[in-house]
Parts: structure tokens; sequence; C-alpha cells
């Protein structure tokens, strides 16, 4: 099963995150990426004191640096959504949207959801475009190069799609998936799986008073135990299946509030409300939605620690190391405890399998022509052979000169036929 070759992501990843920042922003040198290659190997056993800045730590505070402004009457003061704007399944994005850091109306360009989760959060540059991109070639327009972080919203001009891009919120199996933090399974809740649940949000809630990676990660693995054992259509795509674990170590990482007493930072109760919308007194909490918010007084992770691909990979090696089940790839078979792990060799035609996939690059190789690959099935009776075209020229341009940089065995094939006994895999709200 493909679980048992990623203890050793890291060491891929971590390739494929070097590998994407070179190509995507060739003005950085090879010696300032080196710099930032800096991650200690996965401690096993797993330490129980991991700080909530993640596998690299952080080292200082600079409080001109770390705070984000958003009081009343200045530029990121909180507001509302209105009836119009789009807000969807990702508290951090949602936030973002709400104090203006990211467009108000919830609709971006790469550009600018790249600036705007570095000013709010500390991300690198190359991991906001890298995700943004995605967003936009899996969920948005393809001619105004922009996308929603929730429902579906009307497009520049069709441009190849076939009717309007769906958004974050209705992209099941492409960037949305099972097994989520606080989301339900969108097969068990009416294709909604982008309204917080309270009975999730609570489970991670009464965890403790202070959240680390440790806990969520331990929340991340009771909630794929509960979608395996209660949702027959659970399904973990090549690339969509990775975006759960790593959504599950992103509050630790960007919402923990940092400070010259607390450097790590640190997530208490208040601060997890704040930023999924929660509020009220302990025995009657309420959720408001699209009201996620960025508290007052709060101090980010430090600019010479930002989350990118190399570190933020890192952490979900870490994720593998613990719980490699929450990595694999795979699904129910129709019926509840049916779980069945796919190979590679059975994706990929054979290029790829259980013992090459160790060997130098091709973890990483593997990952990024997934994503390739999948994205015609992905978008099949959305877009036309235009808007299909459109959509892989963005993800080409970041994707093909990696491939050729790591000399990537080249995958000919990708085998969706081996995805037909998920019911999941093929299910779309």
């Amino acid at each position: 099963m493909l679980c048992a070759t990623f203890p050793i992501i890291v060491t891929a990843l971590s390739l494929l995150g070097m590998s994407l920042t070179a190509s995507a922003f060739p003005g950085m040198t090879a010696e300032s990426l080196q710099a930032r290659q800096a991650v200690p190997p996965v401690p096993l056993p797993l330490s129980q004191n991991e700080g909530n800045c993640g596998i690299i730590p952080c080292t200082t505070f600079n409080a001109a640096d770390q705070f984000v402004d958003v009081r009343p009457g200045t530029p990121h003061q909180f507001v509302p959504p209105g009836p119009n704007d789009k807000r969807g399944p990702c508290p951090g994005l949602n936030a973002a949207a709400n104090h203006n850091f990211v467009p108000h109306n919830g609709i971006g360009t790469v550009a600018q959801f790249a600036a705007g989760l570095e000013e709010a959060y500390n991300f690198t540059p190359e991991l906001g475009t890298v995700l943004a991109t995605i967003g936009v070639a899996l969920t948005g327009d393809l001619i105004a190069g922009t996308w929603s972080i929730g429902d579906p919203y009307p497009a520049s001009l069709l441009g190849g799609l076939l009717s309007s891009p769906e958004g974050l919120s209705f992209s099941h199996n492409a960037y949305e998936t099972d097994a989520s933090m606080t989301r339900a399974d969108a097969y068990m809740n009416n294709g909604d799986a982008y309204h917080l649940q309270m009975d999730r949000f609570m489970a991670l809630y009464n965890r403790s008073e202070l959240y680390t990676l440790d806990i969520v990660r331990q929340h991340n693995k009771d909630m794929r135990d509960w979608s395996v054992q209660n949702n027959p259509y659970f399904f973990s795509a090549p690339f969509a299946g990775l975006v759960t674990p790593i959504a599950h170590t992103l509050p630790p990482l960007c919402f923990s509030n940092h400070s010259a007493a607390n450097i790590q930072g640190y997530l208490d109760r208040t601060i997890l409300k704040s930023f999924f919308a929660v509020s009220g007194p302990e025995n009657a909490l309420v959720y408001t939605p699209g009201h996620e918010r960025i508290p007052l007084n709060w101090y980010r992770r430090p600019s010479n620690n930002k989350l990118g691909l190399v570190n933020g990979m890192s952490d979900l090696a870490v994720t593998a190391a613990r719980f490699p089940e929450l990595i694999s790839i795979g699904g129910n078979t129709g019926t509840v405890n049916s779980f069945v792990g796919i190979n590679p060799a059975d994706v990929t035609g054979g290029v790829f399998n259980a013992v090459n996939l160790l060997q130098g690059n091709n973890m990483a190789c593997f990952v990024l022509q997934a994503i390739q690959a999948a994205t015609p099935s992905l978008l099949s009776g959305l877009v036309s052979a235009l808007g299909l075209s459109n959509a892989l020229n963005l993800l080409n341009n970041v994707i093909n000169p990696v491939k050729s940089n790591m000399a990537c065995p080249l995958m000919t094939t990708f085998n969706t036929g081996a995805f037909a006994q998920f019911p999941g895999s093929s299910w779309h709200p």
C-alpha cells in the first residue's frame, strides 16, 4: 500500500519545495534556497514538545515585524461579509477576506492571494502562489485568472468553461476533500462540506485549552477514522487527499499568537473560536458562518521563519511518520469500513512502484505528475477542450520546469481506472 512509502516523504517533498521555488521565483539564488533547507530529520519517536512554529522552530520575536493591526479604524479592521461576498471551507482564507488582506468579496487573482497570505500569516510568496494557481486551474475563471474561496461566481468570459467557476466550496476531490477538521464529508451532508459542523468543532475544542500540532494530528486521525467507519463514499485522492492532513496543521502553524514570552506561539480557546467564527459562553457556543476574524493584539509567525513549501511539507512528514494512514491514497468501496489502499504502480502504469518511489526524486515526481494527470478527469464536464488547455497551461508553467530539473521518469498514462472501485472518487456535489 502507498501509505508504507510515506515515512520518507520529507526528503522528496523538501526537494519538491526547493524545485518549485527555484522555477517559479528564478530571482532567488541557490545559496538562499539552500539556507532555507535546514530542515531537521523527523524525530522518532516523535517529540510531544514540538512547538507551534513546526519542525523548524521560531527563534526570535520582533513585535514590529509580527504585529497584525486589525484594530477598528485601520485598513484591516474586521468587516463581516455582505450578501454577495464569498466565504467557504477555509477559516484562514475567510478571515483574510474579512480583514481585506485578500479581496473582501472572496474572489481574487493569484498575485492578490500570494500577497495577502504573506501579509496576514507570513506565508512565503511561492507557497501562496502555488496554492492559488492550483485554485485557479481547478476551480476558477481561467481567462481572468481568478478563483473564489467560496461558492460559484459569474465568469468574466466563459473562455472554455461550461458553467460558472465552481469555487473552493464545490471542489470536492479536487481541492476540498473528506475527513476535514471542522467540516462534514460532502456525501454525508447533502454536498455541504463548507459550513462548520459544531459537533466536529467541539470534538477539537474539548481536546485541550491549548492546541498543539500533536493535538491536531490526533484530531485528524479521529476524523479520518470516523469517515472510514461512517462514510461509504470516503475517498482520499492523490492530491486532494493530502490537503486534509496539511489543513489540520495550519491552525497551530498560522493562527498561533506569538510573544517574547512565547516565541513558538500559542493557540488557546479564545483564538481558536475567533478564527473559526465561533462565539459565546462555554455553555452556549454559536457559529456565525463567514465571520472568521483575526483577534486583536495578535502577532503572526516571524518573517525569518515564514511558512513555505519546504517546512510545511516537512511538518506533513511528521504527520505521516506518526499516522501513516493519514497520507494513504484510496477509499471505501461503497460500504463503511472497507478502505482499500492504492499502489502507485496501479496508477502510473508501472512507472512508479513501491520500490522505486523511494529512490531519488521519484516521490516528488509522482506528486507533480499526479496533479497534472488528474486535472482532465477532475475538470471533466466542467470545461471544454479550450478550458482544459488553459488549466493545464497554468499548471504546466510551474510544474514542467521542475520535472526537467529533476530528470523525472515520465508518466505517460494515469490510470484513473484504479479508482473505479471507489464510488466516492467520481461523486461530485
